[in-house]
């Protein structure tokens, strides 16, 4: 195997596991937000609901 290939074969292997990584969390992330509205964990004095926007986490 030549050099050119393996370059080639090494870049494509690292974007597929780029696009893998990135895939797995939109689908976590999808599935965290439909979750039913009512879903809430409370741990230690601290709720966290599981719905809302980034600005709410603040």
């Amino acid at each position: 195997m030549s050099i050119k290939t393996r370059k080639y074969l090494m870049i494509f292997f690292l974007c597929a596991l780029a696009t893998g990584l990135y895939g797995t969390a939109a689908y976590r992330v999808e599935q965290t937000r439909m979750q039913p509205t009512f879903a809430i964990s409370c741990h230690q004095d601290q709720c966290v609901p599981h719905i809302g926007s980034f600005s709410a986490l603040r």
